[in-house]
């Protein structure tokens, strides 16, 4: 069935793109969306938790850490004090500066110096006493020379290389107290070595005249004890710089202590990873002294809480995930039942059931839905009723069209049998006229939508003259002028007809004579131009005006501008504005219609399924 402009309606079409966009997994869909968002929502809020508890966990042990660094370190200075204090007083003991002296010019017997040498001995072990780390003090005299030496240890002189250099760090310094690292033998440690840490300076009077130097060997457990305490758990990193900036004590490698030494200039506190393990760095300096510490707690203990962190974040996730599907599940159920209301609606409305109409229990946009979807049920079902009525009127009308028709070709089959009765009879002149009257009957019972060709068109004009010049008296001179190329092209049918009909009706009406009809087809921009000139009457301006103007209508019933008329509107409905027919004339002048068609070639058929 059809409706106006040729547009087909299928019921189940129309319905089908509807019901597709509903499909019956909408809530699967529904469902798996809210719980992605939530899925979302929750990884999002989890890794601002996590990150925020790794900078809070960060922040809590870089403070403790510090705190204990920095108590540490108070604790070495108290140390690195009482070491000073008993240097100071060797160096401001009189008898020891005599001693060292009196053994450069050699004025005393060997019994003095003996005797000299170990009272000097004996008052170096009594203030050793009170610091138990120092387990050998060495004095130079001036040229260099050991003097005294008092031990309370296993620990020997330290070895050439490491008091060179530190006899060359002491070179700037008058007084001050230099810190170093060495190797010093040892009669108990299985390879003979231990490693020591070494104080010396410039021995100096009240008047701060230099008389020797003063080295001392002190158990590297000065430091290490404090130090190992602050890392109770073994998992941290230390690094004791003297104040030239040499290692004084390190629980690292050779590797990690270089790597440390490295970022001593960055700022503080930062993250260094040794061995796959990352520590937090914090630095504290001791003023004036100018020692400065180094200590790395270790993150592995947060990275392994973070890691319990994360699996109870996912299991979380997992369960929340879980419950808030069957939240989900359980809501839409309850939100969409009206969708689903919907849905059975449209399957019976595809099946062709129009009388169907859902419920609508609410006021939402489902509710609008529903009744959107009964109102286009109600409107489809009357449409269709129109439809199938007008189909109906449509048959009938096709089938009085049809039986209107078989008079017309009853007549032309009687036609027929009369020119061949008078063709056999030797009324030749009758038979042809009889013969043209057939042809034009024939032309006239084919359907105005079909194409002609204007070799077919001009045939028939050359027939409807062929009649007038037998009825009317007088000749006419009749000339038509297209090419071979032309015959074949389409048009539409009944074109000319109407034309030549009022040239015979209207211009030629008061002639006798004279008369000359031309008609002529070319080609010219792209179309194709029919002219159709005469000598006749013609027409004053003012019915050329009424004529050219299609909304005008003749008075007095002229029935002039009717062809002309009905010719231009076919023109225009089928083949556009940028076609049409011209006219031009004056009293007493002639006529000329100019017909523009567009160029159509092929096989003729139904213009209007073709231009449309």
């Amino acid at each position: 069935m059809k409706l106006g402009g040729g547009s087909r309606l299928h019921p189940k079409s129309c319905l089908g793109y509807i019901a597709g966009k509903i499909k019956g997994s909408f809530k699967i869909k529904l469902i798996v969306l809210l719980s992605c968002m939530v899925t979302l929502s929750f990884a999002l809020a989890g890794w601002m938790v996590y990150r925020s508890n790794i900078q809070l966990m960060e922040d809590e042990i870089s403070k403790q850490f510090s705190i204990a660094t920095e108590q540490a370190l108070n604790r070495l200075e108290m140390s690195f004090q009482e070491i000073n204090r008993v240097s100071l007083s060797i160096t401001l003991n009189p008898s020891i500066e005599r001693f060292l002296k009196e053994n450069i010019v050699y004025e005393s017997d060997s019994y003095t110096q003996f005797k000299n040498r170990k009272y000097v001995e004996e008052q170096l072990n009594m203030l050793l006493v009170d610091a138990p780390s120092i387990r050998s003090v060495f004095l130079y005299n001036e040229k260099g020379e050991l003097t005294v030496l008092s031990k309370t240890g296993a620990s020997g002189e330290p070895g050439t290389n490491d008091l060179t250099r530190l006899m060359e760090k002491l070179e700037p310094h008058r007084g001050n107290m230099v810190w170093s690292r060495a190797e010093a033998v040892s009669a108990i440690d299985p390879n003979g070595r231990r490693t020591v840490l070494i104080a010396a300076r410039r021995m100096l009077n009240e008047k701060l005249i230099p008389y020797g130097t003063m080295v001392m060997v002190i158990e590297e457990s000065l430091v290490s004890k404090v130090l190992r305490e602050l890392m109770h758990n073994g998992r941290g990193k230390l690094l004791l710089l003297e104040p030239m900036g040499g290692m004084l004590y390190s629980n690292t490698d050779q590797s990690e202590a270089e790597q440390l030494l490295q970022l001593a200039q960055e700022s503080y506190p930062q993250h260094v990873e040794m061995d796959g393990i990352t520590y937090l760095f914090v630095r504290h300096e001791l003023i004036p002294a100018g020692f400065t510490l180094y200590g790395g707690a270790s993150l592995q203990e947060i990275q392994r809480r973070n890691k319990d962190i994360i699996r109870i974040l996912v299991f979380a996730g997992i369960g929340i995930i879980l419950l808030s599907a069957l939240l989900i599940t359980i809501s839409t159920r309850t939100l969409l039942s009206p969708l689903g209301h919907l849905m059975q609606g449209l399957r019976m409305l595809r099946s062709g059931d129009f009388t169907v109409r859902v419920k609508v229990n609410s006021g939402d946009e489902l509710g609008y839905i529903g009744d959107s979807f009964n109102n286009m049920a109600e409107q489809v079902s009357e449409l269709i009723n129109k439809v199938y009525l007008a189909q109906i009127s449509q048959t009938e009308s096709e089938l009085k069209a049809i039986q209107a028709q078989l008079n017309p070709h009853y007549l032309h089959n009687l036609f027929n049998e009369l020119y061949w009765k008078l063709y056999s009879n030797d009324q030749e002149e009758t038979a042809l006229l009889i013969h043209a009257i057939s042809e034009m009957l024939k032309y006239s019972l084919k359907p105005v939508q079909t194409d002609t060709t204007l070799g077919e068109e001009l045939n028939q004009i050359r027939n409807y003259i062929k009649i007038q010049t037998e009825l009317f008296t007088g000749e006419i001179e009749t000339i038509i002028q297209a090419d071979e190329s032309l015959l074949s092209l389409r048009m539409m049918r009944s074109l000319l007809l109407p034309v030549v009909e009022n040239v015979f009706v209207h211009a030629f009406r008061d002639m006798d004579q004279d008369r000359v009809l031309r008609i002529k087809a070319f080609l010219l921009d792209e179309a194709l131009h029919i002219e159709v000139a005469d000598n006749g009457c013609g027409m004053d301006q003012e019915t050329l005006r009424t004529l050219t103007e299609a909304e005008d209508v003749l008075q007095d019933g002229n029935k002039l501008g009717i062809g002309y008329k009905s010719v231009l509107r076919r023109i225009q409905l089928v083949y556009g504005s940028a076609y049409g027919v011209k006219i031009t004339s004056s009293k007493g002048n002639g006529t000329v219609i100019h017909m523009t068609l567009p160029i159509k070639s092929g096989t003729p058929g139904s213009h209007e399924e073709g231009d449309r």
